[in-house]
């Protein structure tokens, strides 16, 4: 995105998925225009994103009242956390990628909603489920410090790399570990549950994976290290 000035004006119903969610993430800078952008970026996915909702919510008896508080959750944590990114999108099309980005979220807004009947700001431990991404990890470790998000990026960018020889399982066991063991924490039994019936494994295979990860994770760092 262009710098922006104070007396720009923009075209924000014109404009793509994306390009309203970078001015989401200009929220602290350009707080008028992120908010601009936001109004016009629900109005686009809403009734996709309820749909979805409601077909989650049918799997767990909720109603269409809390299918659409769960929209409303969903929302509310992209306007928080806008880390939609096109580089790492799942699909060339922009739409449906966003719309990809966004299920996993309000997955989690679900179990949330069933603990708590609210998406008020949860406590870290309450918060996270399952991590799917380092962004996720990050995201967990540092919220919305930009540049502590930008150093630990950097940080890792190898652990990133050696990821993506792993499968889609095996990521996010790792990384959900990995954010609990780092803090001192174990993993909460809902969590665990949570891995079991989302990845639909075992624990005895969720441990399985775990260490096929670490094992991979460490013979890539072995290798990058033997190879300089």
């Amino acid at each position: 995105m262009k710098e922006l000035a104070k007396e720009d004006k923009f075209d924000f119903e014109s404009m793509s998925g994306s390009e309203l969610m970078e001015f989401i993430s200009w929220k602290n800078e350009f707080p008028q225009e992120a908010e601009s952008a936001f109004i016009i970026f629900c109005s686009k996915y809403e009734k996709d994103v309820l749909q979805k909702a409601e077909i989650y919510c049918s799997k767990f008896n909720y109603s269409e009242v809390e299918a659409l508080l769960v929209a409303q959750c969903t929302f509310a944590r992209v306007w928080k956390y806008p880390t939609f990114s096109v580089e790492k999108a799942k699909s060339k099309n922009i739409d449906k990628a966003i719309l990809m980005w966004m299920y996993p979220i309000m997955y989690t807004q679900i179990i949330l909603i069933g603990k708590r009947n609210t998406c008020a700001e949860p406590s870290q431990e309450e918060e996270l489920m399952l991590i799917y991404s380092i962004d996720g990890l990050i995201e967990f470790y540092v919220g919305d410090e930009l540049e502590k998000k930008k150093e630990l990026k950097l940080n890792l960018e190898i652990i990133e790399r050696a990821l993506l020889g792993l499968s889609e399982k095996h990521r996010i066991i790792f990384l959900t570990y990995k954010a609990y063991e780092s803090s001192g924490k174990n993993i909460p039994r809902s969590v665990g549950e949570r891995l079991r019936n989302e990845l639909e494994l075992t624990q005895n295979s969720i441990g399985v994976y775990k260490m096929d990860a670490k094992i991979h994770i460490a013979n890539y760092l072995e290798h990058i290290n033997g190879s300089k």
